[in-house]
């Protein structure tokens, strides 16, 4: 993944409430699967470092799993199945088995981003800095401006 794509990530973890942060996922994960399917099409070997990262992630959204609630067991079952085409798309750099977990990954996402737009918690992390975007404009790109805050990091 590209390090101004890990900062756009970033800044939307520490912007992101609980239901806005499970979306960040989504999209974190989607862009490692699709960044392995190009590297995969371009005969790279770096698609296994980036088929990892998804699969980690995927073990990241099935770790975040409340069991309590029925719906969790049919959400078990999507990533196990995510997280076996991944892994067959390692073994076989099969770019249709990456097709299948994209699929599933996006209409999951879809989902989880109409119960964010409902989620009207405040943000997780605490103590960050502000960004405003569209205070100034670069050549080619929008850029983003950050507040300092003077208290950054632990509160003793």
């Amino acid at each position: 993944m590209e390090k101004e794509k890990k900062q756009e990530f970033v800044n939307r973890i520490t912007q992101s409430n609980r239901s806005a942060l499970v979306v960040v996922l989504y999209d974190i994960t989607i862009e490692y699967i699709k960044g392995g399917k190009i590297k995969i099409q371009n005969q790279e070997e770096a698609f296994k470092e980036e088929l990892y990262k998804a699969r980690e992630c995927v073990k990241e959204l099935l770790g975040a799993l409340d069991f309590n609630y029925e719906i969790s067991k049919e959400l078990a079952r999507l990533y196990l199945y995510v997280n076996r085409c991944v892994t067959k798309s390692i073994a076989k750099k099969d770019l249709e088995e990456l097709d299948h977990a994209l699929y599933v990954l996006e209409h999951l996402r879809e989902s989880f981003e109409e119960i964010a737009k409902e989620d009207t918690s405040g943000c997780l992390m605490g103590n960050t800095q502000e960004v405003y975007a569209g205070l100034t404009y670069g050549k080619e790109k929008l850029n983003e401006s950050l507040s300092s805050q003077n208290n950054r990091g632990f509160l003793a």
